[in-house]
């Protein structure tokens, strides 16, 4: 090197993107709201026109979406752990990443069959302490919707009523909006009434 030359840098190589990271390029997520469970309407989804982006899964023949900001991983299902006594519906907990999670069966909890050809799949909700996996059919699909595809008719089964935000018409299916914190604190209390 040449005296008073600056010494170069060799050009740092782009950082990686997470699987999700590269997924979800080019959407615009709604922000986080503030109280557990999400508010009922976020004041970017209740604008009129205003894109509603979806993530939709399938449990037996229930089409449940969630924000993109509420799932936290989707992996092929893991190696659950079985814990004595425990209802049906709480297979028990998984390992991931060095973290113990609870793993719940939706489909044994609300009563639906499961669709036998989907290869099951775990899809993580929620974040740090207040996250549990839930057991899905098959891999979730986007889903882009206007407050013009709300349907103020449609059915929700009982057991799922105090979770469902509203429900919305996609594709010739009707799809329910599930609030991540309601649904993961009814199976936490759920489970707790189940204790022996």
């Amino acid at each position: 090197m040449q005296a008073g030359a600056v010494p170069q840098r060799a050009a740092q190589p782009a950082p990686l993107l997470t699987p999700t990271q590269a997924l979800l390029r080019g959407f615009v997520f709604d922000a986080p709201a503030a109280v557990p469970g999400r508010a009922a309407a976020r004041a970017a989804d209740a604008a009129p026109g205003a894109p509603l982006l979806r993530e939709g899964f399938r449990i037996g023949e229930l089409r449940l979406m969630i924000p993109y900001a509420d799932g936290n991983e989707l992996t092929e299902l893991p190696q659950v752990f079985l814990l004595p006594r425990a209802p049906a519906w709480f297979p028990g907990m998984s390992n991931l990443h060095g973290t113990l999670v609870p793993v719940f069966d939706l489909a044994e909890r609300f009563g639906v069959a499961r669709d036998e050809k989907a290869k099951a799949m775990l899809l993580v909700l929620g974040h740090g302490d207040e996250k549990a996996g839930v057991i899905i059919d098959g891999l979730p699909q986007r889903l882009r919707l206007t407050q013009d595809d709300r349907i103020e008719d449609a059915a929700v089964p009982p057991s799922l009523a105090a979770c469902v935000n509203h429900t919305y018409w996609s594709e010739g299916l009707d799809w329910m909006d599930l609030q991540v914190g309601l649904l993961l604190r009814g199976l936490s209390e759920a489970l707790e009434g189940a204790a022996p």
